[in-house]
């Protein structure tokens, strides 16, 4: 199938099942005609707290017990300028954010009948009553981690015997109560060799669910490990992710499928860090000294995540690898900040113009 058919029809699915949110999404487009720049998805993380025990996690790399957590009206304020940027979709995520008190309160705040909200978890407390609530909050989209189609290989992975299980019941449970479910999942070499990235597949067609496969970048628990693809296996990839049921975090830009770390997605941490991906540990800046739409800017005039790339730098550029990511991984802690990465002049802070962000102001208090 044609990569711009196929993209179409994806996002024509939004125009039914998520009307409210299209007239934002059309003032988005229209800005952007005129030169401003919209931020179309942010990564928000509330906590990084999980009962998972996962060896490729990279969060926990993040957690710094030493430093506060935003607390509930600064996440709320959070959101609010994500919102002002033009944020259509806000993915709520950990650690596993459901073990958050306040979840709820930050739910509303983002508005969910104009804005896909969107919560990412583990899927161990996908009960009854979570999923009444997350039904009754407004969520439109649960995304639920899976390793593989096998429950034994799946839970091994995790750390948590019957995961598998609950994940599937959590599937039927939210399914019933009208919320969309993506399954979440990681292309790797034995996925590949062994059919299990294809069982994946066919489980997401029985379920009537997304897949979203991403690809492993050595980074987190991998950092050491040799994880990437080869050519024949990224090719693989790019043919898989066009199949029916299967998409990956590239497949809904405003306007060409590609890595939209950076220029068109965000990821936020507990502590108020802002950084291009949740895999890219270098913080541009802290929301607790400065503005979304100045740190925003700063990203945007600074290559390289000025532009949308034909492929993940962190899984698939080797010079990236060594200039950027490999210092990273060498710190005692992250996210190091962008003007002390020791090479971020070459690689992260290189001038590409300015006055690209035409950002509304943010009002007083937020």
């Amino acid at each position: 199938m044609d990569r711009r058919w196929d993209r179409l029809r994806k996002h024509l699915r939004y125009v039914t099942r998520y009307p409210g949110v299209m007239p934002r999404a059309a003032a988005n487009y229209a800005r952007m005609i005129l030169g401003q720049e919209r931020l179309r998805g942010v990564e928000f993380a509330l906590t990084y707290a999980c009962p998972g025990r996962c060896g490729h996690c990279s969060a926990a790399f993040l957690r710094r017990d030493d430093r506060p957590l935003l607390t509930l009206e600064e996440k709320k304020s959070v959101v609010r300028q994500c919102l002002a940027l033009g944020a259509l979709n806000i993915n709520l995520t950990g650690g596993e954010c459901l073990t958050l008190p306040e979840l709820s309160e930050v739910v509303k705040a983002c508005r969910p009948r104009r804005t896909v909200v969107s919560l990412a978890t583990n899927g161990l407390l996908l009960d009854e009553r979570h999923c009444d609530d997350i039904a009754r909050w407004g969520v439109s989209i649960v995304t639920v981690s899976l390793d593989s189609a096998n429950p034994t290989a799946h839970d091994a992975g995790r750390g948590i015997p019957g995961l598998f299980e609950r994940i599937m019941r959590g599937v039927d449970l939210l399914q019933a109560r009208g919320v969309e479910v993506f399954l979440c999942t990681i292309l790797t070499r034995q996925n590949i060799a062994d059919g299990d990235a294809e069982a994946m597949q066919r489980l997401a067609v029985e379920k009537n669910v997304m897949l979203t496969v991403n690809l492993p970048c050595p980074v987190g628990g991998w950092a050491k490990e040799d994880v990437l693809l080869d050519e024949a296996q990224r090719a693989f990839h790019r043919e898989f992710i066009i199949r029916p049921h299967v998409r990956w975090e590239g497949s809904s830009n405003y306007f060409r499928m590609g890595c939209p770390a950076g220029v068109e997605k965000l990821y936020l941490s507990p502590y108020g860090d802002v950084m291009p991906c949740n895999f890219l540990h270098v913080s541009y800046g802290n929301l607790r000294e400065r503005a979304l739409a100045d740190i925003w800017r700063d990203i945007l005039t600074r290559s390289p995540f000025n532009r949308v790339h034909d492929r993940c730098l962190i899984a698939e550029d080797t010079e990236f690898l060594r200039d950027v990511i490999e210092p990273i991984d060498q710190s005692p802690r992250q996210p190091i900040p962008v003007g002390e990465h020791p090479t971020a002049a070459e690689t992260l802070l290189r001038p590409v113009g300015a006055g690209l962000v035409s950002a509304p102001k943010q009002k007083k208090g937020d």
